[in-house]
């Protein structure tokens, strides 16, 4: 339940004056922190380590940008029907610098100042909805928390899809510094920040850069590009070739969509004998997406000799890294082999005509599946 301890202050919102628009803000009352809200919620609905790195780089984003964010103060809620919004006319940052914060309070009594991302969940409930409201910067509403004694985290839209970060996760978030010693790094790290932000040809450029460098990453990333047509013309051919130039430098994403490519025929003939081996490499380094689809040769005799044991085999594997297909195609297969069809010969599948989808590389993050 909340925490309302302390002073109690009242306050009325600024009214409806219409803001005064400049350059565009990353915030509740700007462009909004879509980067922020899309990897809470794929963290509410995986709850996977790759969902709560995905969180971890939208929010270093999201601090890159000077991203503002919505606070409650510990502040008697007004009971005024139809007044203005406070999520909509919150207090700026300037006049809320010394004003008690209004945190919840968890049943182990641990105490996390809610952060919200939008006007709308801010008001998603009744708590907020009608209690004054401050806009500050990510960063500094994070320092707030580390600099007190009484707050153990903050917690992410707590009414909608949330998201609990304690204080070490805050410490690291702020004060973390990225080793950019290695040739590329910096590079890479602008065309995902710039690729997140929906620059393609920013992204483009850097990765660009980056594979000049030798990071094998960057050629894959600029496979991605390719192949979605994001920031340059779009062409299977190419994004194949980047991704082979990608794989032999052993970048596992790009091994998987290498033999993926050859699979099915995305920018050259399809040869499945061919994707076997890319697959094998990847699922080494492991890549349970690369693990599915080596399961799916082994299961149909595409491009190996066919072996069912062997596919449950890398089923299960590739289901205990969380991957869906793979979960439901074990159970398909046990249920076969249990029925005594274990050793019939069943005809190929056909493959969908689309890439495969796993989560990988910096899009698969982003955007979910």
């Amino acid at each position: 339940m909340a925490n309302e301890n302390g002073a109690r202050l009242r306050f009325r919102p600024a009214g409806s004056a219409a803001r005064q628009h400049g350059a565009p803000e990353y915030g509740p009352l700007g462009t909004g922190c879509p980067a922020v809200e899309q990897a809470v919620t794929a963290l509410y609905k995986a709850q996977n380590e790759e969902s709560f790195w995905t969180l971890m780089n939208a929010l270093n984003y999201a601090l890159e940008l000077d991203t503002r964010v919505l606070v409650p103060l510990q502040a008697a809620p007004d009971s005024e029907k139809g007044g203005a919004s406070w999520a909509e006319h919150p207090v700026p940052a300037e006049k809320a610098r010394d004003l008690p914060l209004w945190t919840l309070r968890t049943q182990k009594g641990k105490n996390y100042l809610p952060i919200f991302t939008s006007v709308k969940t801010a008001e998603a409930d009744q708590g907020t909805a009608a209690r004054p409201m401050a806009e500050l910067l990510l960063v500094d509403a994070m320092q707030k928390v580390l600099d007190s004694k009484e707050m153990d985290g903050i917690v992410l839209d707590p009414w909608t899809t949330s998201a609990t970060l304690d204080a070490s996760l805050l410490n690291g978030l702020l004060h973390a510094s990225r080793d950019t010693d290695e040739p590329g790094e910096e590079e890479l790290h602008k065309g995902s920040q710039a690729a997140l932000a929906g620059q393609w040809a920013d992204a483009l450029h850097y990765y660009e850069q980056a594979a000049e460098q030798g990071r094998a990453e960057a050629l894959s990333m600029l496979g991605e590009l390719l192949y979605e047509g994001k920031g340059v013309r779009r062409s299977a051919v190419q994004a194949r070739r980047m991704w082979k130039k990608a794989a032999e430098a052993g970048d596992e994403t790009a091994q998987c969509n290498l033999g993926f490519c050859y699979l099915i025929g995305i920018g050259v003939e399809a040869d499945p004998a061919k994707a076997v081996p890319w697959f094998k490499e990847s699922a080494a380094q492991g890549s349970a997406r690369a693990q599915c689809l080596l399961a799916n040769c082994y299961r149909d005799g595409k491009g190996v000799a066919q072996d069912k044991r062997r596919a449950m085999e890398l089923y299960r594997k590739a289901a205990a890294d969380g991957n869906e297909d793979s979960a439901e195609s074990l159970k398909k297969l046990e249920a076969e082999l249990g029925s005594g069809a274990a050793h019939t010969a069943s005809a190929p599948r056909k493959e969908p005509d689309q890439k495969p989808k796993e989560k990988k590389g910096f899009f698969g993050k982003l955007f979910g599946k």
